[in-house]
C-alpha cells in the first residue's frame, strides 16, 4: 500500500477515536448534569417544552398527559381528526359512543394504541347542538365542542398491555389521556377498563343507548347508579383508515425505531423523569417528536377550515332572517 493511504487511513483513525473521546466525555457530562438536577427544576423545563404542545409531565405516574386548558380544547373534534390519525404517526383503535342528551348531540370517545413514541389512551367528551358540516370534497358530518367546565365528567380509566398494567388515569376532565414514554405497542394488545361517572340518570340512559347502537352488548359494560364501567378491547365500530392501509405496517415500523432510539439514548437512566428531561436538553429535535409537534399545525389547519365554513354559514342565516 502507498505509503500517503497509510498516513491518510492513520490520521482517519485518529480523529475518529478524538470524535469519539470527545463525545463520551461530553455524554457523561451531560448524564452528571441531569443526576445533579433537582426533580422541580426538572419538570418546570420538561413542562416548559410541553407547554405549546398541550401536554405535561404526570410525575405520580411517570406519563405526559394533557393539560385542561390546552389548544387542543379550541378545535373541538370531527371524524376527520381520526381519520388522519395515521399521518400524524398515530395507530390507534378509535370506539366513538353516539347518544342524544339535554336536547344535544353528544360523543364521548375511547382512544388506544401507539402515538408516536408513546402507548397511551385517551377518553374525550364532545357536544353539539348544530347542523352537520358539508364541504364538498373535505368533510361531511357532525363537528362537535369540546364540552364545558360544568359539562366535564368524572372518569378513570387504566391502561393495559397484555394483562400487565402500564398506568392509571383519573379526573374530573373533557379529555383524560395518558401516554407511557418508549413502550411500543400494537393497539390490539391493549385494553382499557373506563369508569364514567354521570350528573344523573337520563344521561347515564341516554350514553348506554348509544353502547349499545355501537355494538355493545350487556356483558360488555356494567351500570351502578350513575356509573358505567366499560372495557375497551377490540374496538366494536373500528373502520379502517381510508388511504393508509398500506402505509400502516411502515408507520409502525418507525414508531418503533423511535421508541428504540429514545430507550437506546437514555439507557443511562433509570427513572422516566430523567430519560425526557435528557431527551428535553440535549436532544431536541427527538423531543419534538415526542411532543407531537406536526400535530398542532395539521389539526389547526383542518379546525380552520371548518370554522370558515361555520362562520359563513351562521352569517348566511343571519342574513336571511
Amino acid at each position: 500500500m502507498d505509503e500517503r493511504w497509510i498516513i491518510v487511513i492513520a490520521a482517519f483513525i485518529v480523529v475518529l477515536q478524538f470524535f469519539i473521546y470527545r463525545r463520551t466525555v461530553k455524554r457523561k457530562e451531560a448524564i452528571h448534569n441531569v443526576l445533579q438536577k433537582a426533580d422541580k427544576e426538572k419538570i418546570e423545563e420538561i413542562n416548559s417544552g410541553l407547554d405549546d404542545y398541550g401536554f405535561y409531565f404526570e410525575d405520580s405516574e411517570d406519563i405526559i398527559s394533557s393539560k385542561m386548558y390546552c389548544w387542543q380544547r379550541e378545535m373541538g373534534y370531527c371524524q376527520l381528526y381520526d381519520d388522519l390519525a395515521p399521518s400524524l404517526n398515530m395507530i390507534i383503535d378509535c370506539e366513538p359512543i353516539y347518544f342524544y342528551y339535554d336536547k344535544r348531540r353528544w360523543l364521548i370517545e375511547f382512544w388506544k394504541g401507539q402515538y408516536g413514541m408513546t402507548t397511551g389512551g385517551e377518553v374525550g367528551i364532545y357536544v353539539t347542538d348544530k347542523e352537520d358540516v358539508d364541504i364538498p370534497g373535505f368533510f361531511s358530518g357532525p363537528f362537535y365542542e369540546c364540552v364545558t367546565d360544568e359539562e366535564r365528567l368524572n372518569m378513570r380509566f387504566t391502561l393495559t398491555k397484555k394483562e400487565k398494567t402500564l398506568f392509571k388515569r383519573k379526573d374530573y376532565h373533557w379529555w383524560l389521556t395518558g401516554f407511557d414514554v418508549g413502550t411500543f405497542s400494537k393497539p390490539s394488545n391493549l385494553s382499557m377498563d373506563i369508569k364514567l361517572t354521570f350528573p344523573d340518570f337520563e344521561m347515564k340512559k341516554s350514553f348506554i343507548d348509544g353502547l349499545k347502537r355501537a355494538g355493545y352488548k350487556d356483558d360488555d359494560y356494567k351500570s351502578v347508579n350513575n356509573v358505567v364501567y366499560i372495557k375497551f378491547d377490540t374496538p366494536k365500530s373500528n373502520k379502517p383508515k381510508k388511504g393508509y392501509k398500506l402505509l400502516l405496517p411502515f408507520i409502525q415500523l418507525m414508531n418503533k425505531i423511535y421508541c428504540n432510539l429514545y430507550n437506546w439514548l437514555t439507557r443511562d437512566f433509570k427513572r422516566t423523569i430523567d430519560k425526557i428531561y435528557f431527551l428535553c436538553v440535549y436532544y431536541p429535535i427527538l423531543f419534538k417528536i415526542l411532543s407531537r409537534d406536526n400535530q398542532l399545525q395539521k389539526i389547526q389547519s383542518i379546525y380552520k377550515t371548518i370554522q370558515s365554513y361555520l362562520n359563513e354559514e351562521e352569517r348566511k342565516y343571519h342574513e336571511h332572517i
